[in-house]
């Protein structure tokens, strides 16, 4: 092939790689969240049974306005909205912001990892008036709550980075097997229990790769 359309064919794969980047379609290297600055939008809803999230806060968790993520503010007896915000880093973030309080939050799209893997969690948070607790909850087929990172417990706070670390734990009840690929199902949410607003933006969450071992970030999704 000649050299100057190896070089053609390489610099369209990086535009193309750019391009689905920027529009979430394609997480950091090693981030198994999708959309983790909030950046890309979720456009419109799809008819049932291809929309992913429920159609009403009945429907336990709905569609967000950002692709990849759904959401629900009425856990609990709770009433909280989620809204745009100016980024931390980049245009937007997500917004929880509570109109009665209970439980609200959003959650990410189904994640497929390895039971036993060890995942480092990243993620920047600002709060307004938010008196309550606030967290990060790990559930899925190990279980809802398998594991779990608090968030600070100050009402206002700018914008702070929180992290820490999880292991995997396998499927837990007859009807949550592994895939055929030998991975469970995960969900990552974040929650508030507050009052006033929490932000959110920047969330990563990558597998810890121990020396010697293979990578676990391989694992399709």
């Amino acid at each position: 092939m000649p050299k100057r359309l190896t070089a053609c064919i390489g610099c369209a794969a990086l535009l193309l790689m750019t391009v689905l980047a920027a529009a979430g379609k394609a997480p950091a290297k090693g981030n198994l969240v999708r959309n983790p600055s909030f950046e890309a939008r979720s456009g419109q809803r799809r008819p049932y049974p291809a929309e992913p999230w429920g159609y009403r806060h009945l429907d336990t968790l709905a569609r967000s306005p950002f692709a990849y993520w759904g959401y629900s503010g009425f856990f609990d007896g709770g009433d909280y909205d989620i809204k745009l915000g100016k980024g931390r880093t980049g245009k937007l973030c997500a917004r929880l912001v509570c109109r009665k309080r209970g439980r609200g939050g959003i959650c990410t799209a189904e994640i497929r990892v390895k039971p036993g893997t060890k995942l480092r969690f990243r993620g920047f948070f600002k709060a307004i008036g938010a008196k309550g607790q606030c967290f990060v909850n790990f559930e899925g087929d190990p279980g809802d709550g398998w594991a779990a990172i608090a968030l600070p417990r100050k009402g206002d706070y700018d914008w702070t980075e929180v992290t820490g670390e999880v292991t995997v734990k396998p499927p837990r009840g007859k009807k949550r097997q592994l895939d055929k690929d030998g991975n469970t199902r995960i969900h990552l949410f974040i929650y508030t229990k507050a009052y006033g607003e929490l932000w959110i933006d920047d969330v990563t969450l990558t597998p810890v790769v121990e020396r010697g071992s293979a990578d676990p970030g391989k694992n399709p999704r």
